[in-house]
């Protein structure tokens, strides 16, 4: 049954039921929820709304003799029934919008403070995806000489994304041979996406028919082993884990050393935060796909960030008693800032 079947009694009622409980985490009974609504209707009409939207599975009882209590469906109900964008109260879009482009800044730089600005005003736990550095443009790569015959390879993106990785080599090199190589490799795929770089610079190592000078080998050797494969994946940041210990009902977050589990393997986080549908506004996951595993008792408020071309995600993770409306405005409107940082970054 979807929000449109319900009366606008039964919805008015459950609407009621899940602010309350929201609000003081406590099963709610009928005589309550007539006050509520200005006595419109009676306890005992109430009671029987209670019961038969227990019975489609919106509102459950802990006990014979207690009130009734949101189920994650009801939570998805409600939501539902919410505006698709708000305004989150007491927020000053301009002062947040200037907060994220301070100078000196860079597109990890902007995530790194997105992401704590995030956790600071929800007071849950902030998530935050870069974009995968794959699909970002080559701009400059530095080599610095390790031990060992070891290098450590810095790639910025155009949009001051950096990465770095320490990669092994089959004799060393001078750091002025380094130097070269790095030069080589920015004057030859300066401004081209990494991940053309990095197929580009394979074939060639490969021997794909250029006839290339010796320290050409030694750059191209290089920019092969430092362009891997794992800069498909979209970095993760978490800020404020710490936080699920303080929420109001942390007795129903299940299990928390395996929800703590989960939000650490950043990996498994990373598939519910991929750039989603989210042109026409934020999403919520209660409990459910693509949720991971140990999240049940969960849910997560998104955003895309970027503008048309959606660059990555953010996010807040909490307990399903959450003050829906403010979060997800919120969550939307810290998504409208950093897309409009991001826009400022580039060149």
């Amino acid at each position: 049954m979807s929000a449109t079947e319900l009366s606008a009694r039964n919805a008015a009622v459950l609407d009621a039921i899940i602010e309350r409980y929201i609000l003081t985490g406590e099963p709610v009974g009928s005589t309550t929820i007539a006050k509520l609504l200005d006595e419109q209707v009676s306890p005992a009409t109430v009671r029987n709304v209670m019961a038969e939207l227990e019975r489609l599975g919106y509102l459950e009882q802990p006990h014979t003799s207690a009130g009734r209590m949101p189920t994650r469906r009801g939570y998805r109900l409600y939501v539902a029934g919410l505006p698709a964008r708000g305004s989150f109260e007491g927020l000053d879009s301009e002062r947040l919008q200037s907060h994220l482009a301070a100078e000196p800044i860079e597109m990890g730089e902007l995530l790194r403070r997105t992401c704590h600005v995030l956790a600071d005003l929800s007071e849950l736990v902030a998530v935050v995806s870069a974009p995968p550095l794959a699909d970002a443009a080559f701009q400059h790569i530095d080599f610095v000489a390790l031990e060992g015959n070891r290098v450590l390879a810095i790639i910025v993106s155009r949009a001051g994304q950096v990465k770095n990785r320490a990669v092994a080599m089959s004799k060393g090199m001078t750091q002025e041979q380094l130097d070269q190589a790095a030069a080589y490799l920015v004057r030859r795929f300066s401004g081209r996406s990494l991940r053309e770089v990095a197929a580009r610079v394979r074939e060639l190592r490969a021997g794909a028919g250029e006839r290339l000078e010796a320290f050409e080998r030694q750059a191209i050797a290089l920019g092969a082993s430092s362009l891997t494969t794992d800069l498909d994946e979209a970095e993760v940041l978490i800020e404020g884990s710490a936080r699920l210990l303080a929420a109001p009902d942390i007795e129903s977050i299940g299990d928390l050393r395996t929800v703590f589990e989960v939000i650490e393997e950043r990996r498994l986080l990373a598939r519910a935060l991929l750039p989603h549908e989210q042109a026409d506004g934020p999403r919520v996951l209660i409990g459910c796909e693509p949720l991971p595993a140990g999240l049940e008792h969960c849910v997560l408020v998104s955003s895309g960030y970027g503008g048309d071309t959606m660059l990555g995600t953010i996010a807040v993770l909490g307990p399903t008693r959450l003050q829906y409306a403010r979060t997800i405005a919120l969550v939307d409107a810290i998504a409208t800032a950093t897309t409009a940082a991001v826009a400022r970054l580039a060149p």
